[in-house]
């Protein structure tokens, strides 16, 4: 149902070109451990509109709406990863692992949000490829019993990491085997537009400097932006070192 919901609200996404927005967070502590997190983030559409109106265009009427709980536009949903049924997490090699990972959706007209956000709390730096590798799967093979949020496309595949003592470093992602054709890929251009990537690493020292492309270093922070259009074009690289 949810999975439905957001359907609905990407198809307006469509009639309103560059609405998506993806926010990649990492806040590291000295010990390796830490909070990632990754949210698709809508709710500049909300500008243009309320929930109701954008359900509307995307072709829900009020009967539909009704049945989807649309009726009432304030919602702020966690779904726990480790409610998954336990042949799908033992699947995965790491049912335990299951335990840190969540995911939350919002929608809100009055905070004027709409976003879906999985966080992980990793106990090393490995976790963030295993949870990339895995989540595909989980969110495919899962999608009833965790709610079907829709990432595909928008969620990386690949996401890995070595963390040194001085240094974090962001491995180049791997190709997926289901990368998106020619046919695909333009379909995606129109449909993100003026989308944003953007990448914050929180480090637990000051930053001495980085070779990440469009990084801009702060105190304890490296933020690195670039459009979506440029990293599925293969003209931005999110890969790269930070030293602190």
């Amino acid at each position: 149902m949810k999975k439905l919901i957001f359907g609905l609200l990407l198809s307006s996404c469509v009639l309103l070109t560059g609405c998506i927005d993806i926010v990649e967070e990492m806040t590291l502590n000295k010990n390796g451990s830490g909070i990632y997190t990754f949210t698709i983030d809508m709710s500049s559409i909300l500008q243009l509109g309320s929930l109701k109106d954008l359900m509307n265009q995307a072709g829900a009427d009020a009967e539909a709406q009704k049945k989807l709980g649309m009726d009432k536009m304030e919602k702020d949903t966690t779904i726990y990863f480790k409610d998954m049924p336990a042949e799908l997490k033992a699947e995965t090699g790491n049912p335990d692992f299951w335990k840190k990972a969540q995911m939350n959706m919002k929608m809100s007209d009055k905070d004027k949000k709409l976003l879906v956000q999985m966080k992980l709390n990793f106990d090393k730096i490995e976790d963030i490829e295993f949870f990339f590798k895995n989540m595909s799967k989980v969110m495919k093979e899962g999608a009833g019993s965790m709610g079907g949020m829709p990432t595909d496309g928008l969620a990386p595949t690949s996401v890995a990491f070595k963390l040194a003592k001085k240094s974090l470093t962001r491995l180049p992602a791997v190709k997926a085997e289901n990368a998106p054709g020619a046919e695909d890929l333009e379909m995606m251009k129109m449909f993100l537009g003026t989308a944003k990537y953007k990448t914050i690493y929180n480090l637990p020292n000051r930053v001495k400097k980085t070779k990440i492309a469009n990084a801009k270093i702060d105190g304890n922070t490296v933020t690195v932006e670039n459009s979506m259009l440029d990293i599925l074009e293969g003209k931005a690289k999110l890969d790269g070192e930070i030293s602190f």
